[in-house]
């Protein structure tokens, strides 16, 4: 049985997703980055096609567009409180912790800045370097396997 696109993942498959934060500094100005991967098939009865169904299914839940496109705006999906930093992916009960932003990236946040979020659907070991980080998003984007959107902080947790 699969599951439809438009039923966010539930929390045991969002625990395993991986979650990275950065800043990219242009002379435009500062914009706070999330990749979202997933290192693979881990736990059992997981497969690559479960992952890959259920990255697509958190891309559909976050309202995702298509990374050879203008990303989409799709509103306030981050909260901060106390230095911790979460997703709403649109599950009804659970968010998705993003686990040590820098001070840097929360305080870009906290005055307003957006963010750039972009999963990646194929797997990505947990062990890549930068190097293979960049290779496998320039491949993922050729091969449609790219999704971003553009989201910002939300007020009140």
């Amino acid at each position: 049985m699969t599951t439809p696109l438009d039923v966010p993942p539930g929390p045991g498959f969002v625990a395993t997703v991986a979650a990275a934060t950065g800043i990219h500094r242009t002379e435009a100005g500062d914009i706070a980055q999330l990749l979202i991967t997933h290192p693979g098939p881990r736990r059992p009865n997981e497969t690559p096609e479960s992952v890959e169904c259920g990255m697509r299914r958190l891309a559909t839940a976050l309202h995702l567009g298509p990374g050879d496109e203008q990303p989409p705006v799709i509103g306030a999906q981050i909260m901060i409180r106390r230095g911790f930093a979460a997703l709403d992916y649109g599950h009804d009960q659970y968010v998705m912790t993003i686990p040590s932003p820098s001070q840097d990236w929360l305080a870009l946040l906290d005055v307003g800045a957006v963010c750039r979020v972009c999963l990646v659907i194929a797997p990505l070991a947990l062990a890549a370097d930068q190097a293979e980080t960049d290779a496998h998003i320039r491949e993922s984007l050729a091969r449609g396997l790219l999704m971003w959107g553009t989201t910002y902080a939300r007020r009140r947790f």
